[in-house]
């Protein structure tokens, strides 16, 4: 009955889907930290000793999201300056030219290819086998397009906030435009994408091919910028739709969360606000990898799902669970399937066996 459980929960037509870069790794992109690896090397001697310095977030390494994270905070302070900081590595020239040269380091990391992958064409075709459905919702934590390659390719219709295909621009409206009783998914990239960029009016725009070209202002910022900018920005208007999705009043409401290690405060607060909200039924089942503390990390699971009404359901890879939605027996019945592994969840999901 447990298996069975997680598949419905998956499958109901009221689940959206929060997919980190966990879910990637079965199509060859890089977690965080293998991103961080690849981006370091690539960076000047400064920017490296700096990486080195900072702290992350519960005591693990410091990433390239932390990284961006402080030169984003460095720049607005010294923006705000009659004179520059005393180190001359750190102008606001200078914090704009590394933080260019990150973004070209984490487009080569991610990769460039438009590349359908075999798992991901799987679950979205298992997603839209049961009619009627709604439309599927996806806020996806990569910058890489595995998921758009995927749909492309399995011919399944979507939009991802965009109008267009040479110069496609960011408009919000088009995810309230549902063509017809067909299958349909809208893909939110909540951090950006390695082929969104953002012109000289502000305007954010897709454009194809993979790399920045001559365009200084690729939108792969993948932390503080999008709070940085204005309420109206595009990455308030995404973090808004996730916002007002994990809210929705249908009883039946379900955020399932996939490849996403809940380290990105806001989007952590946001799912709280979703559960805690006035007239909330939200409920939350993530499938999370462990870490190297893993009784700490259950600590921390611990005390978020006592703050949303023990309506958050976390498996640790093989090792706890967290929340009412599964019992011992039941938790046990799956822990040994790593369905953290989102090779494994689709294998699951499709009964086919993985590759």
């Amino acid at each position: 009955m447990s298996v069975q459980s997680v598949i419905e929960w998956i499958t109901d037509q009221n689940t959206c889907f929060l997919m980190g870069a966990g879910c990637s790794l079965c199509a060859d992109k890089p977690n965080i930290d293998g991103l961080t690896a690849k981006v370091k090397v690539k960076l000047s001697q400064p920017l490296q000793e700096l990486l080195d310095d900072l702290k992350g977030a519960e005591g693990r390494p410091a990433n390239v999201e932390d990284l961006i994270n402080y030169l984003m905070r460095m720049r607005l302070l010294a923006g705000s300056r009659k004179t520059p900081f005393p180190k001359e590595d750190w102008k606001v020239e200078s914090i704009d030219d590394e933080l260019l040269s990150i973004q070209r380091a984490v487009v080569e990391g991610v990769g460039p290819d438009w590349k359908p992958s075999p798992y991901h064409q799987r679950f979205l075709t298992r997603l839209v086998s049961s009619h009627p459905r709604k439309p599927v919702d996806i806020f996806s934590l990569n910058y890489d397009t595995v998921i758009e390659a995927s749909l492309e390719f399995a011919k399944i219709r979507y939009t991802d906030g965009f109008v267009g295909s040479e110069n496609a621009y960011f408009d919000d409206a088009v995810f309230g435009q549902i063509p017809g009783s067909q299958a349909f998914f809208r893909v939110y990239k909540l951090h950006g994408s390695i082929n969104w960029v953002r012109d000289g009016d502000e305007t954010v725009r897709r454009r194809p091919g993979s790399s920045l070209g001559g365009t200084p202002r690729a939108v792969v910022y993948p932390a503080e910028q999008k709070y940085l900018q204005t309420q109206y920005g595009v990455y308030e208007v995404l973090m808004r739709r996730f916002r007002d999705r994990v809210r929705d009043s249908d009883q039946n409401n379900k955020l399932v969360v996939l490849g996403y290690s809940f380290r990105d405060e806001h989007v952590n607060a946001a799912i709280e606000d979703g559960i805690r909200s006035l007239g909330s039924n939200l409920t939350v089942y993530a499938f999370v990898g462990p870490e190297e503390d893993v009784d700490n990390q259950k600590n921390r699971f611990d005390d978020m799902a006592s703050r949303c009404d023990h309506r958050l359901n976390v498996f640790i890879g093989d090792k706890h669970h967290v929340g009412p939605a599964l019992d011992d027996k039941g938790w046990s019945e799956i822990a040994g399937k790593d369905l953290w592994k989102f090779e494994n969840l689709v294998g699951l999901l499709t009964g086919a066996a993985n590759e």
